[in-house]
């Protein structure tokens, strides 16, 4: 058969169908792509300046402008005020981290809960030293000293960021590991332990597993904030040897392996 014949043999390809019931996304005009662009630019400015500028004193809007090529008055017609740059900025950073911590765990072997707890911190104190504005602003002073009230902005990253966590402390809880009773909390602190564990989305946490969930939160925050500070520098240079001591004693309060193979 010649080649001629062939293609008048073939049938004409077409588009392949949609799934039964798919739903196509929208799609998106001319006005809408282009204000989803200068969204995306001015936070990779305002980025830039804060590590920049290592801090927020200088990142304003005038200074955003420049960078992105715009005039001032064309970003409040997208951002309300410099309030909400750093806002919608302290998002994009969690989203960013958490992908990052997402694909530390996706390395690990499955059901390895030590494994994927070690490398949920590991990257969290990498991501920690090499960003240290951006590690001020979102869990450091920074929001607190930009936004009169940041608890809205706070409880939605915590929750967040409990889309992560909250499922490694569930296995945790499946896996027989011991944990206070509610009645053997404080009453006062069972009712904050409550209302975290409600906001970061573990409302099925028993609350002892939660207040683990904090309390081992405290101590990596804690030496994360040496690391980023350089708080007792002069001994402490290099904080991943107290990071992995700290890591394996946590790792045995939970009854499991203290040097679990991390990939």
């Amino acid at each position: 058969m010649s080649p001629t014949a062939t293609s008048a043999a073939a049938p004409s390809a077409s588009p392949a169908a949609a799934p039964a019931g798919a739903v196509a996304p929208p799609v998106q005009s001319r006005r809408e792509r282009l204000r989803d662009e200068l969204r995306r630019e001015v936070l990779a400015a305002a980025r830039h300046q804060l590590a920049g500028q290592h801090g927020l004193s200088k990142l304003t809007m005038a200074a955003v402008a420049k960078e992105v090529g715009v005039t001032p008055p064309a970003l409040y017609r997208h951002f309300e005020n410099r309030q909400d740059v750093i806002a919608q900025l302290c998002v994009l950073i969690v989203e960013e981290v958490l992908d990052q911590l997402g694909a530390a765990v996706a390395r690990q072997e499955p059901g390895d809960i030590a494994a994927a707890l070690v490398a949920s911190t590991r990257t969290s104190l990498d991501w920690a030293v090499r960003n240290p504005a951006e590690f001020d602003l979102v869990i450091g002073s920074g929001i607190r000293s930009e936004l009169a009230d940041s608890r809205a902005l706070q409880r939605r990253m915590a929750e967040m960021v409990g889309g992560h966590y909250v499922p490694l402390f569930r296995e945790l809880a499946a896996s027989g590991i011991e944990y206070a009773a509610d009645d053997e909390l404080d009453p006062e602190l069972a009712e904050q332990v409550r209302r975290y564990r409600d906001a970061v989305g573990g409302h099925d946490l028993p609350l002892g597993v939660a207040h683990l969930m904090v309390t081992s939160w405290r101590q990596v925050y804690g030496l994360q904030c040496m690391a980023v500070y350089g708080h007792q520098e002069f001994a402490f240079g290099d904080h991943v040897a107290l990071h992995e001591d700290l890591v394996s004693s946590l790792l045995v309060r939970f009854g499991l392996d203290p040097h679990p193979t991390v990939h």
